[in-house]
């Protein structure tokens, strides 16, 4: 187990963690009070953002099994089949490139404003501004798949730097010319433009740094080409679950309930979505560690990790959780200047969503980096329909929080799941335990049960008497936390690291 690994994907990490902290409080204040109708006109910009989201899913499958097999080939010293998987997605890629761009074309000539039921935008700046997401999403598939494919060369901290870099420029561009109420179209060529120069540099720096990283179309054929296809599917489908996770509730409260409960859903979800990518983080940076061991077959060392990891989530989750929801009113006002638009029914069902996906995001690394993820893919895709079928119903009588309640419950199931795929990756002798987890659900009851009351009523309190609630419920957390799962064993393991290299530098 390499901790200077880790730690340079979690430095990595929280530099990506800046990046979309930044971006999601810088964003939509700017679109709320520089454009007239701000809230409706940024409940648009999301939704338009939404609909060509599901494009993604072509390729993001293909590109994720890709990477994670080129690692493994490439770390078993299977030099020749790494490049035929290269290859074969590479080829994969252009048959992509080609339908989204199909699909661009088609979208250029439908009434999508009208479908959309969009107010505030004319009908050809929403088709147009549709065209040219599709073309930066096709950059970002081969943007993404260079710059991920560091990970092969143990060097994949490198990789995400440059995607950092990415979207802090493409936020920058956006930020500067939503300032000059730039119209929707060149808002979305400024994200474009962004994609295409990153895509470029990488590419250079490949061929000096890492030539054997560079992608080819020398190696495989068609059965090479279906042998990535298959099993790329099935992350295929987890992206489309991903969409209709994020998006697709976003299109479905635009339908129903209009533009200003999407600003009311998607700013609230921003706000748990910031505190749980500290969960998130912590979870990704594990990843280049976990598909090295799992290619070496280092069963041992990878339950440790397991181990070790899944106490500093469970420490920070409810935490974070329930200081989020106690410091709603407080970070709405103090972001947005809108204290009005905290719920305290929505925040608290986003708040149990948000504990239970930080919970399951980081089972779910370990599904990912081992390439054993077809059964979750089903599981997600399935669940998450569900809950578009059940939210479009249960929103009619009881608004946003109907379709919270729904998806909710599939984040339960889905959780579930994984947990018990992930006793099927560890040979019987190796298996972990699930003696933490009974624990994490009893704290999570206790956490929420204190907290509702307060949730209930500190909208009306004020707002340095939020904060101080706030704060004070996290700490508390916390230092329970501490205790029930064990956290000092991982204290340990860091302190003895430190020891021992401060040990060598002084000899």
């Amino acid at each position: 187990m390499s901790l200077r690994r880790i730690l340079k994907l979690l430095g990595a990490f929280l530099m990506s963690q800046g990046v979309s902290v930044v971006t999601q409080l810088l964003v939509p204040p700017i679109f709320l009070h520089r454009y007239p109708h701000g809230v409706e006109m940024y409940g648009e910009w999301i939704a338009l953002t939404a609909a060509v989201s599901y494009l993604a899913t072509l390729h993001s499958g293909i590109q994720t099994y890709g990477n994670n097999q080129m690692t493994l080939h490439y770390n078993r010293g299977e030099i020749r089949e790494f490049r035929i998987v290269q290859s074969s997605t590479m080829r994969l890629m252009l048959v992509n490139f080609l339908v989204a761009g199909g699909l661009g074309l088609v979208i250029l000539r439908v009434p999508v404003a009208h479908w959309m039921g969009l107010r505030y935008i004319g009908a050809r700046a929403a088709a147009l501004t549709l065209f040219l997401f599709v073309l930066r999403l096709v950059a970002g598939w081969f943007f993404n798949f260079v710059s991920n494919s560091y990970q092969v060369i143990g060097e994949l901290h490198r990789g995400l730097v440059w995607q950092n870099l990415q979207r802090l420029a493409a936020m920058l561009l956006l930020a500067g010319f939503l300032w000059e109420r730039a119209s929707f179209p060149v808002l979305a060529l400024t994200q474009l433009a962004s994609m295409v120069a990153f895509a470029a540099i990488v590419m250079v720096e490949l061929r000096f740094r890492a030539r054997v990283l560079l992608p080819s179309f020398r190696y495989g054929g068609l059965r090479d080409m279906l042998a990535v296809l298959k099993p790329g599917a099935y992350y295929m489908l987890f992206g489309l679950g991903g969409f209709l996770c994020w998006q697709g509730p976003v299109l479905v409260i635009e339908k129903i309930l209009g533009p200003a409960a999407v600003a009311i859903f998607a700013l609230t979800r921003v706000v748990f979505n910031v505190s749980r990518q500290l969960l998130s983080i912590l979870s990704s940076s594990l990843s280049q560690e976990t598909i090295n061991l799992i290619a070496r077959r280092s069963w041992g060392q990878l339950r440790r990790i397991y181990d070790l990891s899944e106490r500093v989530v469970l420490l920070l989750d409810s935490g974070l959780a329930v200081g989020t929801l106690l410091a709603c009113p407080f970070l709405l006002s103090v972001w947005l200047h809108k204290r009005g638009l905290y719920d305290p029914g929505v925040c608290m069902l986003m708040a149990a969503i948000s504990a239970v996906m930080g919970i399951r995001e980081h089972k779910y690394t370990f599904q990912r980096q081992s390439n054993r993820h077809q059964g979750v893919a089903k599981v997600c895709f399935v669940a998450y329909m569900g809950t578009i079928l059940a939210g479009a119903l249960t929103m009619r009588f009881w608004g946003v929080d109907g379709y919270l309640g729904s998806w909710l419950i599939a984040e339960l199931a889905i959780t579930t799941y994984v947990i018990r795929q992930n006793l099927k990756l560890f040979p019987s002798e190796f298996l972990p335990s699930l003696a933490p987890l009974p624990r994490a659900a009893g704290l999570l009851l206790f956490a929420f049960g204190a907290a509702a009351w307060p949730a209930w009523h500190d909208g009306a309190w004020p707002l340095y008497q939020v904060a101080l609630v706030a704060l004070a419920g996290t700490l508390l957390l916390l230092a329970i936390s501490y205790f029930v799962f064990g956290v000092r064993e991982v204290q340990a393991v860091f302190e003895n690291r430190l020891r021992r290299r401060f040990a060598l530098r002084q000899s």
